[in-house]
């Protein structure tokens, strides 16, 4: 590897990341909300021709701005609409990524570093997850990534090129998510440069601020713009105060939790090499004279203690200090390597990684036997194997004090099971779902309606829109007319369906992992 070139070095990791994440991209079927609803909502944008008024099922969607939808309508143009092409460019950004993240920790804190945090997101199960599902935050991940990257390289070079991409990025980042690409970044570049020292006048001309912020108006307030008239506000509004301000101040869906919850989000999310964080960020504290470790300790501090003081709590929202952990967990794995830190440093993180491996595949097992809808599917812990496997093998090469293939067996165990669980686990669990299991009974039916709710995966995977009936006269009325319809409801609405009509439930099944039962229903006349 070392006879390599860096552009080659480059170009072979990027390769690599994008056929690990590639592979089985089109299973299971599109099925989480967020996915279905982020693909519908691009898939409906390329049928109507308007990019600029986001819709699902026919009705705004408020929830994001547009730049994934973009990509998005793209990859169906490309390859068909299809799962494959609502996740293509997502994989594409998260290989990205890995790429940008392996160059910036090589440039300042050298090759092996950039190899073993190349090494952390690779074997990174939630990584590999977020980056292979159709949503905005492989996007804002990479644009965040980048921005952050420039605005250090910037510090330490002083090349003009790298402050006008950082705007770059964050004006797409604001096309991708919102305020929250920009300001949680400045927020945290500012306390860097007051914690350095550097945060004066001098300093604030360099950055050349109006300059900036015309770049990233000049990016995204186009389509805000057209997007405010189109809806006459209503999109803006729904947007920033309900999708922004309320999920900060307030508890949505059901996503809340304790105040370290973030923090406990970002160790699981990067498993198995994130058991090693506290040392990694303990390390990072006491070896700060190196900034780069300073500034990656910022990010990824500033990340964790804003979202702990959100009231909504979900892992992805902590995702963009991946890449910032996995650097300070290439550096304290590279120390380890160069045998600049001891083995006893991190041999109790290992203990308690050696207890989980060996209990994940039995959560697995015993999880899914306790869910009717999927307990036939309960075999697929056999997949997860290699991670108690490869603590075993750690534990060997612990002994033996070989660092290199300490650290190899814990990753490559996690990488392993990670292709296993693309391939194998996750769509044989998620393929057993009421959409999956309905789809051949909804084909070709022309009067098909829901009552008051739904899932909402029977939009993109049907690739047509459903009507709404939200009121039972409403429902009475339209089964008058349309006896030979097929309404798609829930268990909970049953008493009123059946008192719309004569109506018997033909399909019935618990949706994956919900509370909720799809319940199909059709006229008995």
């Amino acid at each position: 590897m070392e006879r390599l070139n860096l552009r080659t070095k480059g170009i072979l990791l990027f390769i690599v990341s994008l056929m690990l994440l590639l592979q089985n991209l089109d299973k299971p079927m599109i099925y989480i909300l967020d996915e279905a609803k982020n693909a519908e909502c691009a898939r409906e944008m390329l049928v109507s021709g308007d990019y600029i008024m986001p819709y699902f099922n026919g009705q705004l969607r408020t929830d994001k701005p547009p730049l994934h939808y973009f990509f998005m309508a793209l990859a169906y143009k490309i390859f068909g609409v299809s799962a494959f092409s609502a996740r293509f460019f997502s994989v594409v950004f998260g290989a990205l990524t890995i790429l940008i993240s392996f160059l910036f920790c090589r440039k300042y804190l050298g090759e092996r570093a950039g190899w073993l945090t190349a090494m952390v997101l690779l074997s990174s199960l939630h990584f590999n997850f977020q980056m292979r599902m159709s949503v905005p935050d492989p996007y804002l991940i990479f644009f965040m990534t980048s921005g952050f990257m420039c605005f250090y390289a910037f510090l330490i070079e002083k090349g003009k090129f790298w402050i006008w991409l950082m705007y770059v990025c964050f004006g797409l980042g604001l096309l991708t998510k919102g305020p929250i690409a920009v300001a949680l970044p400045g927020l945290i570049m500012l306390v860097f440069l007051i914690w350095t020292k550097r945060f004066n006048w001098a300093m604030i001309r360099s950055f050349q601020i109006p300059a900036g912020i015309i770049i990233v108006l000049l990016i995204s307030l186009p389509w805000y713009w057209l997007n405010y008239n189109a809806s006459n506000g209503l999109w803006t509004e729904g947007f920033f105060f309900k999708h922004n301000l309320q999920r900060f101040s307030d508890t949505m869906e059901g996503h809340g939790g304790f105040f370290l919850l973030p923090l406990i989000m970002v160790i699981a999310g990067l498993l198995p090499l994130s058991v090693f964080c506290i040392q990694a960020i303990f390390l990072a504290w006491k070896q700060r004279a190196n900034e780069v470790l300073l500034y990656c300790l910022s990010i990824v501090l500033g990340i964790i203690i804003f979202f702990s003081f959100s009231q909504t709590k979900l892992p992805n929202y902590t995702a963009p200090a991946y890449p910032f952990i996995a650097i300070l967990l290439g550096f304290l794995l590279s120390e380890l390597e160069g045998m600049n830190l001891s083995l006893k440093k991190v041999k109790w993180a290992f203990g308690f990684y050696t207890v989980m491996a060996f209990a994940l595949p039995a959560a697995v097992y015993f999880g899914l036997k306790a869910d009717k809808n999927v307990q036939d599917a309960a075999g697929v812990w056999i997949w997860f194997v290699p991670i108690p496997v490869g603590a075993l093998m750690g534990w060997y090469f612990m002994r033996k004090n070989e660092i290199s293939k300490f650290i190899l067996s814990m990753a490559f165990s996690f990488i392993l099971s990670n292709f296993l669980f693309f391939a194998k686990a996750y769509p044989g669990v998620y393929g057993i779902n009421p959409v999956a299991g309905s789809l051949e009974l909804l084909k070709n039916k022309p009067n098909l309606v829901y009552y008051k709710m739904m899932n909402s995966a029977y939009i993109f995977n049907m690739q047509r829109l459903v009507p709404a009936i939200q009121s039972q006269d409403s429902l009475s009325i339209y089964l008058k007319k349309h006896p030979d319809a097929l309404v798609i409801s829930r268990k909970q609405f049953e008493e009123e369906i059946l008192a719309s009509g004569d109506m018997v439930p033909v399909f019935e099944q618990k949706d994956t992992f919900e509370n909720p039962i799809t319940v199909i229903y059709k006229s008995v006349r």
